[in-house]
């Protein structure tokens, strides 16, 4: 008898061991099929946690011991994207002028991080080498993916103009963020650098849908359970039209994207009648990863010729070989062109009072395009108030005519001629 009951409690032993070895690989088995992958956000917390339940010799149910093993995802640098340049391509009017760039930058990389820049000059067009393009300093980034959990993975959505999504996101642990948020805690609003009012754009590994702007974001605690407690991040469409229709699926990215201003100084125009430009690169690093982006600058410049003519009828003219008697009127006709490619900024024009002649007063008219005879002119000036028209005679400086003119676009059709008239003394 007592060598049965040996093998009745040996046989009881084998079973229990492998009724509890059973139930250790149920309780394991769905944790298993949820390993993380690729593609997990950076920071996801991985937590493994296993569950004993057992009785005792007697048969009586005891309480299940349990045990548990946090790992944490790392973020896997990407190389950054220079989204754009606005405007581009851009164009500067006059030597030394300076063309400012708003470049956005965006990564696919699983997690947050820092991005770094440099900036550098190129191909030179019929222009001198001008100051070096600023580097701006370095941004952070965030990151994340849709979690699991997610309530709208499989369903097509479509955010209409003013409306908003709400994604739920793996927990980050309440990592560091960057310097524009204090904290690297649970519960700050912030979860994988991702925080109120970013511009974010969701990504399949595909095709980008957004920009959204970010509203609420939930950051719990981690908790005890069986998987980390997840977040959630709300999009806002604020771009005037629908996005979408997309599809969700887990994994898929939420990025997000920041400008920076790089400004690009050009040198002096070679020839300003014909076309100049450089080409400026700007190079973003995550982590040893480069995205590169270039844009090219115009530069346009100015170049004025200017033709004075008289006539003693008013309609024919000529640059010399005109004789005139005393009290004889004589017109005056100045044609300023510009025959560059760029504007001709800040133009003012001074011609003194001929020796030996009176200015007639109220005899200033001007004209623009093509040339035309003194009466043709259609527009007359003012002699006393320079304020009004940028012409006057003798305020300025005596015995002057000043005409600040302001600006001359290239081209014949934009010719400025000036009219005045003269009495031989």
């Amino acid at each position: 008898m007592k060598k049965l009951a040996r093998n009745k409690s040996s046989a009881f032993r084998g079973v229990f061991a492998i009724v509890t070895l059973a139930v250790f690989w149920i309780t394991m088995a769905p944790f298993c099929a949820e390993a993380a992958l690729q593609g997990s956000a950076g920071n996801t917390i991985i937590r493994n946690r296993v569950t004993v339940a057992y009785k005792d010799n007697n048969g009586v149910v005891q309480t299940p011991v349990t045990a548990s093993v946090d790992i944490t995802v790392t973020t896997v640098a990407a190389a950054p994207t220079v989204l754009s340049f606005t405007p581009s391509p851009g164009s500067t009017d006059g030597t030394g002028a300076t063309q400012a760039y708003t470049v956005w930058i965006r990564t696919n990389s699983n997690g947050p991080g820092a991005i770094t820049f440099n900036t550098a000059d190129g191909t030179f067009t019929n222009i001198a080498a001008g100051t070096a393009p600023n580097v701006p300093g370095a941004i952070f980034l965030g990151s994340t993916v849709i979690d699991p959990t997610d309530g709208h993975i499989g369903i097509a959505q479509t955010v209409a103009n003013g409306a908003n999504i709400i994604f739920n996101v793996p927990n980050d642990g309440g990592v560091p963020t960057d310097a524009a948020v204090s904290g690297g805690a649970t519960g700050d609003l912030v979860i994988n650098a991702l925080k109120l009012n970013d511009i974010v754009y969701i990504y399949s590994g595909t095709t980008y849908y957004g920009p959204f702007t970010v509203g609420t974001v939930t950051d719990p605690a981690v908790g005890a359970g069986t998987t980390a407690a997840f977040g959630s991040v709300q999009l806002i469409n604020n771009t005037g039209s629908p996005i979408g229709p997309f599809t969700p699926a887990y994994g898929w990215e939420i990025l997000e994207a920041k400008s920076v201003i790089v400004t690009v100084t050009q040198g002096a125009v070679t020839d300003p009648t014909i076309a100049a430009s450089w080409v400026t690169t700007v190079t973003a690093t995550m982590s040893g990863q480069n995205g590169t982006g270039n844009v090219t600058t115009n530069a346009h410049s100015g170049k004025l010729t200017v033709l004075k003519e008289v006539s003693t009828d008013g309609t024919t003219w000529a640059t010399s070989g005109v004789s005139a008697a005393p009290s004889a009127s004589l017109f005056y006709r100045i044609t300023v062109t510009n025959t560059g490619l760029g504007n001709a900024t800040t133009v003012v024009l001074t011609d003194p009072q001929p020796v030996y002649t009176t200015y007639t007063g109220g005899s200033a008219k001007r004209a623009t395009g093509a040339a035309v005879s003194y009466a043709a002119a259609p527009t007359t000036l003012t002699d006393l108030n320079a304020a009004d028209d940028g012409y006057d005679f003798g305020v300025t400086t005596a015995l002057v005519a000043t005409y600040s003119i302001g600006t001359i676009a290239p081209g014949a059709a934009n010719a400025v001629q000036l009219f005045f008239k003269v009495t031989v003394n």
